[in-house]
């Protein structure tokens, strides 16, 4: 039996508003990029950029773990949303870091 990890997320219902959190957190970056607001972008950007890596293992976890009930969509697009996200924030940093 193997063991389970209690801090990712489980089941469709939990991965799926995982995903739209995610979703609106990138939408929120893309909007406050667009009104000039650099700090709530950059804050925002390194928010979601770890939450959609967190929901990325937790569908990549339950995908390992029950191959039907997580769509290949959602693995893949939730992967598509934290590459994004995390190019956002690797950029961030690199700004603010001056290199």
């Amino acid at each position: 039996m193997k063991r389970q990890n209690p801090l990712l997320l489980r089941g469709v219902k939990q991965l799926n508003l995982g995903a739209i959190v995610s979703g609106v957190g990138f939408l929120l970056y893309l909007g406050t990029a667009a009104l000039g607001w650099r700090d709530a972008a950059d804050v925002l950007s390194l928010a979601f950029a770890l939450a959609s890596l967190y929901v990325f293992a937790s569908v990549a976890a339950e995908r390992k773990r029950d191959r039907e009930a997580v769509s290949c969509n959602l693995l893949w697009g939730q992967g598509a949303l934290a590459l994004l996200t995390c190019l956002c924030a690797a950029v961030t940093l690199r700004e603010r870091l001056g290199r």
